[in-house]
């Protein structure tokens, strides 16, 4: 009886430290398929928001179009950088012991690309990426830009005269927002499409203004070539004039001999 008793305890015990190893492991597990769905996710998450750069980049719409994607990137990491693992912290151990220090290459490339192309000019965030909300500079902007745009598919050749007012509407405002001591000072968006417009206009309607600009430079240049020939005309065609000699006649010549 008491050897029954001492083998039930001694296999109670080893099914308890069984269940037990079973129930660790699986924490463990568990711990590991985290990390590893944090890492996937951030992967996906930069890579998404790589592709939306690339496919936006021409015209620029980064700031408009890819900002789901880039707070994706940042909360991704961020999690990532939160979660433990087995009592190793996920960020050590993806990135701090990642000599390559691929993760946070790619981390830093996108933040660095959505600075650059000074994204948050774009928004009123209170620095809380996840309020981002589009700014009244921006929505101000789109909406004479709009004007603009509706005014010009309303006219099949000459936009010029009856666009006009919109166009230096929307010219001027851009000029209220933008810093013209920096090279950049609005989002990028907003620079790309004011240099289409830019474009859209110089080659539409600066032709009429060269053609005037171009008969003014000619006839200045006619009438320098003609004041300059004029005074050549006067430097070889002139005569001479010899200096005249006055002799003396001869009565005085009489007079002379008298006198002597």
């Amino acid at each position: 009886m008491g050897l029954l008793y001492f083998n039930f305890k001694h296999n109670a015990f080893i099914y308890i430290l069984y269940y037990m190893t079973i129930l660790s492991a699986n924490c463990i597990e568990n711990e590991d398929v985290e990390c590893g769905v944090l890492r996937e996710k951030f992967a996906n998450a930069s890579a998404q928001f790589t592709l939306c750069a690339i496919d936006k980049s021409r015209p620029i719409t980064i700031c408009e179009k890819c900002v789901n994607t880039y707070v994706d990137v940042l909360d991704s990491f961020q999690n990532m950088s939160k979660a433990v693992d087995n009592g190793t912290s996920c960020f050590d151990k993806f990135v701090n012991q990642d000599r390559l220090q691929i993760v946070q290459i790619l981390y830093d490339n996108s933040v660095d690309l959505w600075t650059r192309a000074k994204c948050n000019e774009c928004y009123d965030s209170d620095n809380m990426i996840h309020n981002l909300t589009v700014s009244n500079k921006t929505l101000q902007f789109q909406t004479y830009y709009e004007d603009f745009t509706n005014c010009t598919s309303n006219y099949v050749d000459d936009f010029c005269s009856g666009c006009m007012k919109d166009y230096v509407k929307l010219d001027n405002y851009y000029k209220t927002i933008s810093n013209i001591n920096e090279k950049i000072g609005v989002c990028m968006d907003i620079v790309d499409i004011m240099n289409i417009t830019w474009n859209l206009w110089s080659n539409n309607c600066c032709k009429y203004r060269r053609h005037n600009e171009y008969i003014f430079i000619g006839s200045s240049v006619g009438v320098l070539l003609f004041t300059i020939l004029f005074y050549f005309i006067l430097l070889f065609c002139k005569q001479k004039t010899a200096p005249t000699i006055i002799q003396q006649s001869r009565f005085f010549e009489s007079l002379n001999i008298f006198r002597d």
